[in-house]
């Protein structure tokens, strides 16, 4: 009897194949039923009644669709009663892949309505259910949340993150939305990271909207593959102000209740912050709104960075239009500055009070005292600020990730 003997590497070989295919099997099956992947919600022009949502998937996925109903009248999304949007969607290549953006602009929405919505592909997958609510006709108070330089590099950084939004809307669980004051990740050209900040708070940021802000952290563009905030504009999809000298989506501003919010870009360079002084005298004179809010990153008085550019470039507008209050980032620390205007301390309800809230991420910088502080904190945790508006009474408290008030304040008119 004669024994043949198959060599090893051919069994190697014939190994090799099958789990090829197989693999190719298994990776088809994943390709053609992806999930959306960072369902974010953002204002639309106008927030009693519209929304806007950005979420992305592998590049197979070329038609995405949300589908809502209001609360109420919510059955099922079997039901025929379920309206469905098809995203705008392409391609985008970053530092590491290629993915597709979507997004689906919702108009003509019902005020002061909660709806209930998912997402889906046509190939099957679909998201979670969320939750959003518009914003009521004639709302006389509310309470929205500040977060800032949540950077991090690892997943565990990201955590802090979570914790203290989670913390933020645990203590005020009625918070109509998230404003965000800039330096979400700590490389904007990394979407590796943005990815660690939108995944961290998946759930939460699908249910609350949030009003980002760009920081320098966002601009990062060493490799390239972030012009203009890229990966800002692609995450987010904020409605187009025009003539603002900075990349489109990221200046703009909303109204909310009796409060008009402008959010600024303080990274689009020297020769655009004049534009965009510009842009906010004709935003602001547009407005009947009892509540003037600005939002920026660096912010002009501030404690560990002395930010001459932005104040000489915008103070002198914010007092001429009678901001009430500018929330910043960028410093790591919390500050709150005397109420001021031409550069020096006023009475109270005479100039702009600017509030950086420390950090709600890693990162913490040293107290540094400036002569426009009324109050400069270093507790080494992280911390957020509650704005509540209240008809003529605007209260902004700051927190710790205790829970802990660290400081009070409150403004009328």
């Amino acid at each position: 009897m004669i024994r043949k003997y198959i060599k090893p590497t051919v069994i190697i070989f014939v190994l090799c194949i099958l789990v090829s295919i197989f693999m190719g099997e298994h990776a088809t099956a994943i390709t053609q039923n992806p999930l959306p992947k960072s369902i974010i919600n953002n204002f639309g022009k106008d927030p009693r009644i519209s929304r806007n949502f950005t979420w992305y998937t592998d590049t197979s996925i070329k038609k995405s669709i949300l589908e809502y109903s209001v609360k109420d009248k919510f059955y099922g999304f079997d039901k025929t009663n379920i309206v469905r949007v098809t995203a705008q969607s392409h391609e985008v290549k970053t530092n590491s892949d290629k993915r597709e953006i979507h997004k689906v602009e919702l108009i003509n929405l019902i005020p002061g309505t909660e709806y209930i919505y998912r997402v889906r592909n046509d190939k099957g997958g679909f998201s979670s259910q969320g939750v959003f609510k518009t914003a009521e006709q004639n709302l006389q108070k509310f309470t929205f949340v500040n977060i800032t330089d949540t950077q991090g590099t690892t997943s565990k950084d990201y955590t802090l993150w979570k914790n203290t939004l989670d913390k933020a809307l645990g203590k005020f669980p009625d918070a109509r939305f998230l404003l965000h004051t800039g330096d979400m990740e700590d490389s904007g050209q990394n979407i590796y990271q943005w990815d660690l900040f939108a995944n961290a708070v998946k759930d939460e940021l699908m249910n609350i909207p949030i009003a980002p802000v760009v920081g320098n952290h966002e601009t990062i563009n060493n490799n390239k593959t972030n012009p203009n905030a890229k990966n800002f504009t692609d995450r987010f999809d904020i409605y187009k102000e025009q003539n603002t000298g900075a990349p489109a989506g990221t200046v703009y501003s909303f109204d909310y209740g009796n409060a008009h919010i402008a959010v600024m870009n303080t990274q689009s360079g020297s020769t655009n912050l004049k534009k965009q002084a510009d842009w906010l005298l004709s935003d602001m004179s547009k407005t009947h709104k009892l509540w003037k809010i600005v939002a920026l990153h660096r912010g002009p008085y501030g404690a560990t960075y002395d930010t001459t550019d932005i104040r000489k470039a915008w103070v002198s507008v914010f007092d001429q239009l009678g901001i009430d209050l500018v929330l910043q980032g960028h410093d790591h620390n919390y500050v709150r500055s005397y109420p001021m205007k031409n550069n020096v301390k006023v009475k109270a309800g005479e100039g702009t009070v600017y509030v950086g809230g420390n950090t709600g991420g890693v990162k913490f910088y040293p107290r540094k005292l400036r002569p426009w502080q009324a109050l400069d904190l270093q507790p080494y945790t992280q911390m957020y600020v509650a704005v509540t508006v209240d008809n003529h009474k605007m209260t902004i408290g700051a927190y710790d990730v205790k829970n802990k008030l660290q400081d009070s304040f409150s403004l009328e008119k």
